[in-house]
C-alpha cells in the first residue's frame, strides 16, 4: 500500500467518529438540530481532526511501518485519542 493509499484509509478512519455522531442524531434531527452543525468553527475542527487521522497513517507508513488498510483505519479513528493522551499534563515528581 502507498503512502497515499494509507493516508485515504486514515482519513476514512478520522471520518467514522463524525459518522457516529450525525447516525445517533438521526431521530432527533429534525426536531431539535444541534447548534454545532452550523458552526463553521466546529467544521474546521473536524475537517482537521480528519486530516490529522491521514496523516498519522501516512507518517507510519512514512517511516516504514508496514499498515494493512483496516490498521490504517484504526489508527485515522484513534488520532484524536493519541492526541489527547500525548498533551495531559506530565504528572510533577518531588
Amino acid at each position: 500500500m502507498t503512502t497515499f493509499e494509507t493516508f485515504i484509509f486514515g482519513v476514512a478512519g478520522g471520518v467514522l467518529p463524525e459518522v457516529y455522531v450525525l447516525y445517533n442524531l438521526r431521530h432527533s434531527w429534525l426536531n431539535e438540530k444541534p447548534s454545532w452543525v452550523k458552526s463553521k468553527f466546529y467544521w474546521l475542527i473536524t475537517l482537521a481532526m480528519i486530516a490529522l487521522g491521514g496523516g498519522t497513517a501516512a507518517l507510519y507508513s512514512y517511516i516504514g511501518i508496514k499498515l494493512n488498510a483496516l490498521m490504517a483505519i484504526h489508527l485515522g479513528l484513534a488520532t484524536p485519542v493519541l492526541i489527547q493522551t500525548a498533551l495531559k499534563e506530565k504528572p510533577k515528581v518531588n
